[in-house]
């Protein structure tokens, strides 16, 4: 699975792949009134795969298994001096059941990941786009051997405070249908984390002398890696616009003197839409009033 998935990112980026909205622009202009419509992109799905997971603080074994997860995406144009931008708000909200090959203990994960990015449109041509930024986001979430007699417990919170990130967009047209495809890669650079060491407890956090902050790590490529990459196809179809792709990601950390690590392969599945945002001076109460009045308004496609 993970050749299989560098090979299709490999491809999709050869292939200089999507933009995963059109930008609609109409000016509306009456008097000193202006309004700006833009249409945005939302889409949503769910994601299946195998992860394999390694938490030293819960057992020194190697699990994997089954991966379940819903995912999220909103994105958001934005112009400033005339150059183009995009906001991309990313949820994940996953499950996984796992276990090793040679034991019967189960290791439950259940965990949230929410990232906010933020692309530069540099437009090679009208079809194909590099979006370059940066991300910041949140990660939660817990690990249960609930088969086990301890019943032990391993709980991580992490603020992703800086990476890099990059979506190189194509859209091409058939004869009926726009495609639009898309190859999103993140890299993380520092964080935040709030976990326990092996000589920690979670209850020592209510005692009033003791040092909470050994609880937090800042850390940097030194003590952790992460990096994803979302391949994404855009396929509109008689009544709706389906999404399909697929998640390759790697994590590995040493924090607090634990070592986890994570490898998860998913395929992704979904449905997209577009809908219309209003902004300027114009009150959006009475958007639909103007734009029901027809006037002669100028419609830019980008």
């Amino acid at each position: 699975m993970k050749r299989l998935s560098l090979v299709i990112s490999i491809l999709f980026f050869s292939l200089l792949t999507l933009q995963a909205q059109t930008t609609v622009d109409t000016l509306y202009k009456e008097s000193d009134r202006v309004l700006t419509i833009r249409l945005n992109n939302r889409a949503f799905g769910l994601g299946f795969g195998r992860q394999t997971h390694h938490v030293s603080y819960l057992s020194p074994l190697l699990y994997s298994g089954k991966d379940y997860e819903f995912w999220f995406e909103n994105i958001k144009p934005h112009v400033i001096k005339n150059n183009s931008f995009y906001s991309v708000v990313n949820n994940r909200v996953s499950v996984s059941v796992m276990m090793p090959t040679n034991e019967s203990f189960y290791l439950d994960s259940y965990y949230d990941v929410f990232e906010y990015h933020y692309y530069y449109d540099k437009r090679i041509t009208n079809n194909f786009h590099i979006l370059c930024g940066a991300y910041a986001g949140f990660e939660g979430g817990t690990d249960m051997m609930l088969s086990n007699s301890n019943n032990p417990v391993y709980v991580r919170v992490e603020f992703n405070l800086l990476g890099l990130s990059f979506r190189p967009t194509l859209q091409f047209q058939t004869k009926r249908r726009i495609i639009k495809l898309s190859d999103q890669f993140a890299f993380r650079l520092a964080g935040i984390n709030f976990s326990p060491t092996y000589t920690q407890l979670y209850y020592d956090l209510t005692l009033k002398d003791y040092d909470k902050s050994e609880f937090f790590d800042f850390n940097s490529l030194s003590e952790k890696v992460r990096f994803a990459n979302k391949l994404m196809a855009e396929i509109p179809l008689k009544k709706m616009t389906l999404r399909v792709g697929m998640l390759a990601e790697r994590s590995k950390s040493m924090i607090n003197m634990i070592d986890n690590r994570t490898t998860n392969v998913q395929v992704l599945f979904g449905f997209s839409y577009d809908y219309i945002h209003f902004s300027g001076r114009i009150n959006k109460m009475k958007s639909q009033e103007f734009l029901n009045t027809k006037p002669d308004f100028k419609i830019e496609i980008e």
